[in-house]
């Protein structure tokens, strides 16, 4: 009986909301006026390495290393080819983040269809990297197509708390090559899409939809639209990623917008293509 009181006086001291100590699963657990998709606890368990996005990266590169073995090739190799098969999908960034961090002998001997490939006049996303890997290479080891690229390197900052992007409005020529590099200090997973002039509405609100599905986890609420142009997948909280594109040639304002569920109308900035 005195030692089942003193637990009680114990817990009835403890601060409010002191017991409570295990962490949200979801990072946007809790966050005023942005509630959790109706699927945010659900973690996919049948995402292909070569296609989706959400594959964390390690698992990436023992899916690719696991295809290059069975081929008798360079885990580069198995990469470009996986790049050059997923030219639209949502992997598309992540196996070019994997493709630019393999060694250098093992992508030298790639360098004849990489470069042809960043020469590509389409503006598809196998062209950025290509043009990423060769950039990738020691400087000594570029070819002279790598030198003359030249990207427009961009930075921003997820805002801690407050939904938006520092600095949110950037600049790049028709056609350029740019990288945007997200560093995400928020506790809150982002992502980062660039989409057609005045689409910013429509991919938000089929975004917000997403959430509502069992899909929206699997897409990493990324909406299936031609109006989506480049896709950085969710940035986790403490981590940084880079976007490698080619700019669109037409001029214009270009959004950029995080399509996690209720992010868009306040997490969204411009890419001004002039």
């Amino acid at each position: 009986m005195q030692r089942t009181l003193a637990l009680t006086l114990i817990l009835l001291s403890m601060p409010c909301g002191a017991q409570a100590q295990t962490p949200p699963t979801d990072p946007h657990a809790g966050h005023a006026g942005h509630g959790a998709p109706a699927d945010a606890g659900a973690a996919p368990t049948d995402l292909d390495p070569m296609r989706d996005a959400g594959v964390p990266a390690a698992s990436r590169v023992q899916a690719l290393e696991a295809k290059a073995k069975a081929a008798n090739q360079s885990v580069a190799a198995a990469t470009w080819q996986a790049i050059e098969a997923c030219d639209t999908c949502l992997a598309a960034n992540d196996l070019a983040a994997v493709l630019a961090s393999r060694p250098a002998i093992e992508v030298k001997p790639l360098e004849p269809a990489l470069v042809a490939k960043s020469k590509d006049t389409a503006n598809t996303r196998a062209r950025a990297a290509a043009a990423r890997a060769l950039l990738a290479l020691p400087a000594d080891q570029q070819p002279a197509e790598a030198k003359a690229l030249q990207p427009t390197m961009l930075k921003t900052t997820s805002v801690v708390g407050r939904m938006s992007w520092d600095p949110k409005e950037f600049q790049a020529a028709p056609g350029a090559l740019v990288c945007i590099e997200m560093n995400n200090p928020d506790s809150m997973q982002h992502n980062m899409l660039l989409v057609a002039p005045g689409a910013l509405s429509e991919i938000g609100v089929a975004a917000d939809k997403l959430g509502e599905g069992p899909e929206g986890k699997r897409r990493q609420f990324v909406p299936d639209s031609p109006k989506v142009l480049q896709v950085m997948g969710l940035v986790a909280p403490g981590q940084s990623m880079q976007l490698w594109f080619f700019a669109p040639d037409k001029p214009g304002t270009y959004p950029l917008v995080c399509t996690y569920p209720g992010h868009w109308r306040l997490m969204n900035g411009k890419l001004k293509v002039k």
